[in-house]
């Protein structure tokens, strides 16, 4: 097996930098001087948590941020197996699967050069069998798995074309994710038809969020999703929160407690790189306000992304994994990210999320416009939304929290 020794890592295509592992096991990121002349040292058009610099880079920030591109849990312990990588080796696994992650980056070993890769056709019955087999990923006869995202849940990126489906092979782009409904017990049943509703209802209520579908592949239930950072058919750049705050996957849920919690720090590090600080800090209120509506217990830091174009100006990228999981489950009541020192969704209150902004930098008519404009929005789209097949008083029990939101933020 072939060591290698150094990442280039490219950002639509273009070299970013190097990412080499030292002798004690530590990784050190160099950028590119080309990347320091076109945005200048302290620019973030990488990551909130790694501005440019002429220094070379190493800590904890860059070792989680890497990190964070790979999955977690079952279905990265299965990438490490395919590979042949050791458990917890980020360096080491993203030489095998870095030419496709999140956003633009990719990261290839020293001396390779972004490729369009190729796709291979896959037919049903592929397709079928890899979905029915996740967390296990068996890739058709010959492939490796070559793509990588961020998240627990068992998942397969795949490409599709105007005839199907195809395996996206060495760097090739996905442009959708298959997820199927996961195994065991959950305590929140038909997840996926879950999940799938309420993107289209955080849609109907104005809110941007990722587009999907229902399927059954393999006879596993399955939600398709079409990943908003491949939307014209380019790499799009984006980051998690947890990458934009420097955090380990394993601390994505924030505690309670006083004073500016991780949503205020990064909301004003992200407007200071907007075109627009306002029109950022509002469309995150709206999401933030939105979880909090309908009861999503796993709004953590991994499930609010920002937008970095190329001119390194940040927005919120489009909703993704929401469902009212607290709303079918009392055990999914942590809220993820705290929202004025609570993090609990029966504790939190329509004035919390005004505090909450108001620690942000916004002023409080502001984000109350914005909190009850929310919950009423939410409220009129689930009269409009398409019938929920399974937890039939979740729209219900929707409406009453939407209309406690507005009701108590204007105390």
């Amino acid at each position: 097996m072939t060591v290698v020794a150094a990442l280039t890592m490219f950002l639509r295509g273009e070299e970013l930098g190097e990412v080499r592992r030292l002798r004690n096991g530590r990784l050190r990121l160099r950028f590119a001087t080309s990347a320091l002349g076109r945005w200048g040292e302290g620019s973030r058009p990488l990551s909130l948590s790694l501005p440019l610099t002429e220094r070379r880079v190493e800590g904890p920030e860059l070792e989680r941020f890497l990190d964070n591109l790979l999955p977690e849990g079952a279905a990265r312990a299965a990438l490490e197996r395919e590979h042949h990588v050791r458990p917890g080796d980020t360096f080491g696994l993203l030489s095998h699967v870095g030419a496709e992650c999140a956003g633009a980056v990719q990261l290839l070993p020293e001396g390779a050069e972004p490729t369009d890769g190729h796709l291979r056709p896959l037919d049903d019955a592929e397709v079928a069998r890899i979905v029915a087999d996740l967390p296990t990923l068996e890739p058709p006869d010959g492939l490796a798995v070559t793509a990588s995202l961020g998240g627990i849940q068992a998942k397969v990126l795949l490409h599709r074309t105007s005839t199907g489906w195809a395996w996206p092979a060495d760097g090739a782009m996905s442009t959708h994710l298959i997820k199927p409904e996961p195994w065991g017990a959950t305590g929140v049943p038909h997840l996926v038809q879950l999940e799938h509703w309420t993107l289209g209802l955080a849609r109907a209520a104005g809110i941007p969020a990722a587009r999907s579908e229902l399927v059954t592949l393999g006879g596993r239930e399955a939600i398709v999703v079409e990943r908003f950072d491949r939307a014209d058919g380019s790499r799009l750049h984006q980051e998690d929160l947890a990458q934009a705050l420097g955090l380990a996957a394993v601390d994505k849920y924030e505690g309670s407690g006083t004073g500016p919690g991780r949503l205020a720090t990064v909301a004003r590090q992200a407007a200071a790189e907007a075109v627009d600080p306002s029109e950022l800090l509002r469309d995150l209120l709206r999401q933030v306000t939105f979880n909090v509506v309908i009861g999503n217990g796993d709004a953590h830091a991994k499930n609010y992304s920002f937008t970095i174009d190329q001119e390194a100006s940040y927005g919120v990228a489009p909703l993704y994994d929401t469902a009212p999981v607290f709303l079918v489950s009392a055990d999914y009541r942590h809220s993820g990210m705290a929202i004025a020192g609570k993090n609990r969704l029966d504790l939190i209150t329509g004035g919390d999320l005004v505090l909450e902004a108001e620690s942000w930098g916004m002023r409080a008519d502001d984000a109350r416009a914005v909190v009850v404009a929310t919950a009423e929005a939410v409220t009129d789209a689930v009269g409009s939304a398409s019938e929920l097949d399974v937890h039939a008083d979740v729209p219900a029990a929707l409406r009453e929290r939407a209309g406690r939101i507005a009701r108590s933020s204007r105390r």
